[in-house]
């Protein structure tokens, strides 16, 4: 009788097992069906590089030939100086990459209209930096001027991976986005670059200049710290103040050289 109860007990066992794995044996459709989600495109990977729709609709609010507004710290009203809140926190804060396509109508639009706001003669400049016309994205215009006839130049995602070793003090610093002021900083008399080109193609290079006809390493690295949220004024040299540009034209005087243009 003992037996017979013990084998009952297996029996009884055995028969739960087998209904327990019948039902996990009606379980896998579903289970199949979970791991085709990923394949349906339910669960993409986001897309980091992708344009926002914030930066879409102001890149696009203007044809090719367009400016763009460029963004100051702040601004002369009525004879007062006025902070501008929104445009330094833009101006302050870092950047990221694009990516590099010649199709992209987005990009190559803010890339024109980028071209269009820094030689506009209102406000003529030798460079500028997506995020002073509001777009927190790693592109400069930079003009060569350590080249032939000076021309512009567009670089995606800029980066300087090493200085020269002889620091140098540039007196003629200026920015688009700090307007009427400028100053003497401490800079590099060279860089190495790395960047992109709208092909997709990459490039590592070194670039000099830094005298008054050709200052194309402090170019860089002016509109290279715009990406990286740094002004300027940051770079200010010890005990040196800055100028207004009335000050700056008699400085400019005293050294025989003209007024330089902004970047």
């Amino acid at each position: 009788m003992k037996y017979l109860t013990v084998i009952l007990v297996l029996a009884s066992f055995i028969i739960v097992l087998l209904s327990s794995c019948k039902k996990d044996t009606a379980l896998e459709p579903l289970v199949e069906e979970l791991h085709r989600i990923p394949e349906n495109d339910i669960d993409q990977e986001i897309d980091s590089l992708a344009f926002t729709n914030a930066e879409k609709a102001l890149i696009m609010n203007g044809d090719s030939s367009d400016t763009m507004r460029v963004l100051t710290i702040y601004k002369i009203s009525n004879g007062d100086t006025i902070r501008c809140v929104e445009d330094s926190l833009i101006l302050r804060s870092q950047s990221i990459d694009v990516r590099p396509d010649s199709t992209d109508s987005i990009l190559v639009r803010l890339i024109d209209r980028m071209y269009k706001s820094v030689i506009h003669p209102n406000h003529p400049g030798v460079g500028i930096a997506a995020p002073q016309v509001g777009i927190n994205r790693n592109v400069i215009w930079v003009q060569r001027l350590d080249k032939l006839n000076d021309p512009f130049e567009v670089y995606l995602n800029p980066e300087i991976i090493s200085y020269s070793s002889k620091e140098i003090i540039y007196n003629y610093d200026g920015c688009l986005s700090i307007p009427g002021l400028s100053g003497r900083t401490d800079r590099y008399s060279a860089v190495c670059v790395e960047y992109d080109k709208l092909d997709g193609s990459h490039h590592t290079e070194v670039v000099e200049g830094y005298g008054y006809t050709n200052f194309t390493s402090i170019i860089f690295q002016h509109e290279i710290d715009h990406l990286n949220g740094i002004l300027f004024i940051d770079r200010l040299h010890d005990n040196t103040k800055l100028m207004s540009d009335k000050e700056f034209e008699e400085f400019c005087k005293i050294l025989g050289e003209p007024v330089p243009e902004k970047r």
